[in-house]
């Protein structure tokens, strides 16, 4: 439980840096977005409704479809892209082997498998639901990895070739294709949302997985006091987060830090 509290609090870092960096491109100081992101989150999960505030996210989400338009406006090279998605192949060198590890590390995390887990219970998911539920989350993961090779498509066609990202502008030209001069813009926008919805769900997975170890109260159907230690957990996350995000990623770094870490 330290170690995951310990992880969660880096991702949770990594997110409200990508909340500043989104909010910069619009024009607006991450040292104001990030506070008020901070009380936004805070107001949701503690004293508001989750399940509306999912749906709200869900619908940025939405943003992420732009990808798989980009891909193909792009034009990208046919063969290259499915002799590569058909046979899979390994590079014996530290860059490729460092992309492997970040790809699967950010695919394949503690706080999901805590999270999901503990929403079916606090969603009320009975016996004669679960089929539903399960159909939903089976889908939902099928459907992230098709929109992340969409995006692989998309960035490798506009970008390709031109070595790391050392910009936030950069990572946006991938959706020049399909959106233009607003490319910043709707890149932003998806920034956002995905930023906003891991940055609640991670310190939200923390506090269930030590609330339940622990054998207290844990869920956001409860009041605070009823269930103080689940949202202590998940109150000292968003704070730390908040905190350290508006320091580490001070203007010096252009929000490219930011950019990758949110990545």
């Amino acid at each position: 439980m330290l170690l995951l509290f310990i992880a969660n609090a880096g991702l949770t870092v990594s997110e409200f840096a990508g909340i500043g960096a989104a909010m910069e491109i619009f024009g607006v100081s991450r040292y104001i977005a990030v506070p008020l992101a901070l009380a936004g989150i805070w107001a949701v999960t503690v004293l508001g409704n989750y399940s509306r505030a999912e749906r709200v996210f869900l619908v940025m989400g939405l943003v992420f479809l732009a990808y798989p338009i980009a891909a193909f406006l792009g034009h990208p090279d046919a063969g290259a892209v499915f002799s590569n998605l058909l046979w899979p192949h390994f590079l014996h060198s530290k860059a490729f082997l460092l992309l492997a590890v970040a790809l699967i590390g950010t695919t394949i995390t503690p706080y999901m498998q805590f999270y999901l887990t503990s929403a079916v219970v606090d969603k009320g998911v009975t016996p004669q639901t679960y089929k539903g539920e399960r159909i939903d989350t089976i889908n939902g993961a099928i459907l992230s990895d098709v929109v992340s090779i969409f995006i692989i498509i998309a960035t490798a066609s506009a970008i390709g070739g031109t070595g790391p990202l050392s910009d936030i502008g950069q990572a946006a030209a991938a959706l020049r294709p399909v959106a233009g001069q607003a490319a910043s813009q709707l890149f932003a926008i998806g920034l956002l949302g995905a930023a906003l919805l891991a940055a609640t769900v991670v310190p939200l997975s923390t506090a269930y997985a030590i609330a339940e170890t622990a054998g207290v109260e844990r869920s956001l159907s409860r009041k605070l006091r009823e269930a103080p230690l689940f949202y202590g957990i998940c109150t000292v996350q968003l704070v730390v987060g908040a905190a350290v995000a508006s320091w580490w990623s001070a203007p010096r770094s252009h929000c490219c830090r930011a950019t990758r870490s949110a990545w």
